[in-house]
């Protein structure tokens, strides 16, 4: 049994897209449902209970189109990879480590993990921050250019002035 999209958008459009509000009407069908299950002696227990659980349903579909849940480690695909910054790849790559670990009798689950591992390997070489000791080449190339046309004394004053910029 499929939950109907044009009643999940119809409800969506009742609640105009709030999300706060369905989460509010979704927690009090959830008081209901407890509720209406210490009344089970009622005479239209299951007609009530089938009603609310249909309507619960309907505003849980609603939630995840308006706030999708986050992607699990294992179904990643390369656009999921590049969205991540760089604290998350790491995270990422120790929960597929992980996952490896645990999946080694299942050649196609470990295939898949090791597949996404190097994808992440791959994207946390082209996120990661700049070391803060690090100096670029190219900045050490522009202060010896700007050095190079200036007299000796000058140029001493300019390298002391330029290199304390570089260090911050």
């Amino acid at each position: 049994m499929g939950i109907d999209m044009t009643k999940v958008i119809s409800v969506k459009d009742e609640f105009n897209s709030d999300i706060v509000l369905v989460k509010r009407e979704l927690k009090r069908l959830q008081s209901v449902k407890c509720r209406l299950k210490k009344q089970k002696s009622r005479a239209d227990y299951q007609t009530r209970m089938t009603e609310v659980v249909q309507q619960e349903q309907v505003l849980k579909e609603v939630r995840q189109l308006l706030e999708p849940k986050k992607v699990a480690v294992p179904d990643f695909t390369q656009s999921d990879v590049d969205r991540l910054n760089y604290e998350d790849t790491m995270k990422a790559i120790k929960s597929i480590q992980s996952k490896k670990c645990l999946s080694q009798d299942n050649e196609n689950e470990y295939q898949k993990a090791c597949n996404i591992e190097k994808m992440l390997l791959a994207h946390k070489r082209q996120v990661r921050p700049a070391d803060e000791t690090t100096v670029k080449k190219t900045e050490i190339q522009a202060i010896l250019e700007n050095l190079k046309s200036l007299t000796a004394e000058e140029a001493g004053r300019a390298a002391v002035e330029q290199l304390e910029k570089l260090l911050g």
